[in-house]
């Protein structure tokens, strides 16, 4: 990105010492820009890929401090360890339930 402001500057220093024709100006210039433009979108999204990513990992850890707490056999329903566990139920039908975990993970449970 740097490299490509640095290209526009120099274009622009160009021109306005008239030592350009404006054809190729704008041409360079629409080009220097639309690639700069590509760049920043690019990095929007690979920040926000990165921010999930430790969104995740953040989760994943919390989830490996709760259960690493545990010393007992799970004997029987747990609602702290269900609630740490777990980020929502969707209730699809009476029958079909989604369970997703703050893992990000989803499981799928069927009553029979």
């Amino acid at each position: 990105m740097e490299q490509f402001k640095s290209d526009l500057k120099g274009l622009v220093n160009l021109k306005l010492r008239n030592q350009i024709d404006e054809a190729v100006y704008s041409e360079e210039n629409v080009r220097i820009s639309s690639e700069l433009n590509e760049l920043r979108q690019q990095k929007i999204l690979l920040k926000k890929d990165n921010d999930h990513k430790i969104q995740i990992k953040d989760r994943v850890d919390e989830i490996i401090q709760v259960l690493s707490l545990r010393q007992d056999v799970l004997i029987q329903f747990d609602d702290n360890l269900f609630n740490a566990l777990v980020e929502k139920i969707t209730i699809l039908s009476p029958a079909l339930y989604f369970f997703t975990k703050k893992s990000g993970l989803n499981i799928d449970e069927i009553l029979n």
